[in-house]
């Protein structure tokens, strides 16, 4: 069956950096440990996501358009394809005095008013700070195979809910109601917020009561 946007898919993938062939992410266990890269606090499951939806990458999912369930292909990402170019206005000089509960060091992976960032240098009482994405201005490479269409309603919101929140949902859908349990609380205009994004990326919820818990 044909890909197109806004069809649900679940797809395995490899994405590797093109200058170093230098893993950074993969959905496949038996890859991860083939190459040498396999975590056990990381989880390797194909992923859910809606095609054209910001979801993915720009380049991956433009590629993704038009192939077939069961398709596997490789494609090679630019950086505007991909996590962007890198902005040198990102990099910033701050003051030590700003980390008061640990010693920054470079290399470390910090949040400074909720932005996460790389140390880059530590200098007397100065730290520079890159808040680029570490993959910008990377050149990928991505092995991808498309396993099936998705066309379950609590699968597509269960894939909805890894892929934007990062949490394993549970969804129960009866004749006239679904209800989505996050295992977090969530504020209430938040939860508006994202029962919205669920309707409009799944019009389907919208024939049925729909809540959290």
């Amino acid at each position: 069956m044909t890909i197109k946007q806004g069809d649900f898919i679940e797809i395995d993938f490899v994405g590797r950096i093109k200058i170093t062939n230098q893993i950074f992410d993969v959905t496949k266990a038996d890859i991860a440990k083939k190459e040498g890269v396999f975590s056990d606090k990381q989880k390797y499951t194909p992923v859910i996501a809606c095609v054209g939806k910001g979801q993915l990458l720009k380049g991956l999912d433009k590629a993704i358009q038009g192939k077939n369930t069961g398709d596997e292909f490789e494609i090679e990402l630019q950086p505007d394809e991909a996590f962007g170019q890198r902005d040198q206005k990102l990099i910033q000089l701050t003051s030590i005095t700003k980390f008061k509960e640990f010693r920054p060091v470079p290399g470390l992976q910090v949040s400074v008013d909720g932005a996460a960032a790389i140390v880059k240098s530590v200098t007397g009482g100065r730290v520079i700070l890159d808040f680029n994405h570490p993959l910008a201005g990377k050149v990928l490479k991505y092995w991808v195979k498309i396993n099936r269409l998705v066309t379950k309603t609590d699968e597509k919101i269960k894939g909805l809910m890894s892929i934007t929140l990062g949490v394993d949902a549970e969804v129960k859908e009866e004749e006239k109601k679904i209800t989505v349990k996050l295992g977090q609380k969530l504020e209430k205009p938040a939860e508006d917020i994202l029962k919205m994004s669920i309707e409009e990326i799944i019009p389907e919820v919208k024939q049925k009561e729909f809540k959290f818990e």
